[in-house]
C-alpha cells in the first residue's frame, strides 16, 4: 500500500470515527434532554451539546483538509501528515 493509501485511509477512518461521535453526542444529549426536569435543565444540555458538536465538526473539517492536502503532498509532507495522524 502507498503512502498515499496509507494516509488517505487513515484520515478517512478518522472522519468517520468523528462523524459517529457526532451522532452518539446528538443522541445522548436527545436522551438527557428528554429526561431533564426542567427548561433550563435542557437549555444548559443544549449548549452544552452545541459546544461539543462544534468542537467534533472543527476537528472533522481538519481533517478533511488533511485529506485534501494529502492527495496533492510530496512524499515528505505525506509523510508528516502520517506522523501527525498516529499521534491522534
Amino acid at each position: 500500500m502507498s503512502l498515499l493509501d496509507s494516509a488517505t485511509e487513515m484520515i478517512e477512518k478518522r472522519m468517520e470515527q468523528l462523524n459517529h461521535r457526532i451522532e452518539a453526542e446528538q443522541a445522548e444529549a436527545e436522551r438527557k434532554m428528554a429526561e431533564a426536569e426542567s427548561e433550563k435543565a435542557r437549555a444548559d444540555m443544549q449548549t452544552d451539546l452545541k459546544n461539543r458538536t462544534r468542537q467534533l465538526r472543527e476537528q472533522l473539517d481538519e481533517a478533511g483538509k488533511q485529506l485534501a492536502d494529502a492527495k496533492s503532498a510530496s512524499e515528505s509532507r505525506l509523510q508528516e501528515i502520517m506522523d501527525s495522524l498516529k499521534g491522534k
